[in-house]
């Protein structure tokens, strides 16, 4: 009967343990790498939402009209109800088509504040107004929502 142990020829327990440590390595390496940017990206998300002034703001939009005729224009008065200068720099525009608009004008508002907004609508596009929401730039977490329903 012959030995299984003479001809069978493997790696020395040395070199299995320094390929083992080296696997472990590198995939400690690649672990810790993804966790350290998932805890930034995670951090920087929380500082961005819990600013406490934000606790302060707040914003709605109140006279709402859309005029459909040949000038398509949605008109609104913005108004600032918190306590807090807010600056809106996106207005997105929903269809019931499902295409949507992004307005990116700027408008500052003062704690009290209340401007007039008009934003000229392309009919192609936007057949149906089905939301408009507001997005403060310093709170985005306060924006305001205007279903299609509101707007006269």
């Amino acid at each position: 009967m012959q030995s299984f142990k003479k001809n069978k020829k493997g790696i020395s327990p040395i070199l299995a343990t320094i390929l083992m440590v080296a696997f472990t390595v590198a995939i400690a390496g690649f672990v810790s790498t993804w966790m350290n940017q998932t805890v930034k990206t995670q951090t920087e998300n929380a500082i961005n939402n819990s600013d406490p002034g934000c606790t302060y703001a707040a914003i709605e939009a109140v006279d709402i009209y859309f005029n459909s005729s040949a000038t398509e224009k949605l008109k609104f008065n913005l108004r600032n109800t918190g306590t807090r200068t807010l600056t809106v720099d996106k207005i997105r525009v929903v269809a019931e088509n499902s295409n949507s608009t992004l307005f990116t004008n700027v408008y500052e508002l003062y704690a009290g504040d209340e401007l007039p907004v008009s934003l000229q609508i392309d009919s192609a596009v936007i057949d149906t107004i089905t939301s408009v929401r507001i997005i403060p730039k310093q709170c985005p977490t306060i924006s305001f929502t205007i279903d299609g329903s509101e707007i006269n």
